[in-house]
């Protein structure tokens, strides 16, 4: 799992199914999960986060045992998080990776 001492989702919590997948991603990954929507207020002030990190698309702040702050969203979110499932729970984050596509493809086709 690297230096990854915990993970902050920031998602949008007006989307059910975007909350659905933050919340169960606590349950797959090795380290702690605080999960955070992209409208909390102080979410800019407790961490440094760079310009258009807004509701547009889910993103998370990784937190290094060092302090280092790292904000991972694309496509690089899943494959790094995929990095910090947690032993015995790959099923779980696979079928969660199942959902999380067919959300992004159904909001996709909602657009």
């Amino acid at each position: 799992m690297g230096d990854v001492a915990r993970v902050v989702v920031v998602h949008d919590a007006a989307c059910g199914g975007c909350s659905v997948i933050a919340v169960r991603l606590a349950g797959v990954l090795g380290v702690p999960v605080v999960i955070r929507s992209c409208r909390d207020p102080g979410l800019a002030a407790e961490y440094p986060l760079p310009p258009r990190t807004g509701c547009g698309a889910p993103f998370a702040v990784a937190i290094g045992r060092s302090g280092r702050v790292r904000v991972w969203r694309g496509l690089g979110l899943p494959l790094r998080m995929a990095g910090l499932v947690a032993p015995g729970r790959r099923g779980a984050a696979l079928r969660l990776a199942g959902h999380a596509l067919r959300q992004h493809l159904r909001r996709g086709r909602g657009r």
